[in-house]
């Protein structure tokens, strides 16, 4: 069984943390200069986008992302809220609780994405390097892919597919909650810094 140093030691898991620290310090810098440069503009838009969605809307939103890999990322919600200066406690918890619900439910229809004939092209085109890391990394791999750049609703597509027990799947998912908090995090210090320059 693999262990937290033996994950922590692997070439791949490093390069991935590395890459999910680099997008988080560009994600901070584009919130930096979008706060200093464009606040208004970018304010007045997201609080639209928050007024118009509102939590159910917003829950929606990262569910379709994080079950059937839609175009618009939970990061995108989570920095709308923190421009809109929306309840922390309440953003938090609904894009948590729809990433996991979402999660969840990509695992569920993993077995019947490969009958699509667009799912499918998708699915077989990184479904040699999903088997790697699989094999290599078994219940880990769905923490990786909730912490990590790696597209969480493929791979969650994958451990249904590859019939991953789901309660040590959706264990492993629980780990999604503290990456959007830090997002968060990262999203308001960078918004609150641009303001304070």
């Amino acid at each position: 069984m693999k262990t937290t140093g033996d994950i922590a030691a692997d070439p791949f898991f490093r390069k991935l943390a590395w890459k999910g620290i680099a997008m988080m310090l560009v994600s901070v810098s584009v919130v930096m200069l979008l706060g200093y440069y464009l606040r208004e503009p970018v304010t007045t838009a997201a609080v639209q986008v928050v007024d118009i969605l509102g939590p159910l809307g917003i829950f929606a939103g990262v569910l379709a992302s994080d079950a059937f890999g839609f175009p618009v990322p939970p990061t995108t919600y989570l920095f709308a809220a923190v421009a809109a200066d929306a309840p922390v406690v309440l953003v938090l918890v609904v894009t948590a609780v729809a990433s996991i619900i979402g999660g969840s439910i990509a695992y569920l229809i993993g077995p019947f994405i490969g009958r699509l004939p667009v799912l499918r092209t998708i699915l077989e085109r990184h479904r040699p390097r999903g088997e790697i890391i699989f094999k290599r990394w078994g219940i880990w791999t769905i923490g990786i892919a909730a912490v990590t750049p790696l597209p969480f609703a493929l791979f969650c597509w994958l451990a249904g597919i590859y019939r991953m027990p789901f309660i040590r799947f959706f264990s492993a998912t629980l780990v999604r909650a503290p990456r959007i908090a830090a997002y968060y995090a990262f999203f308001a210090l960078g918004w609150a810094g641009a303001a304070a320059i």
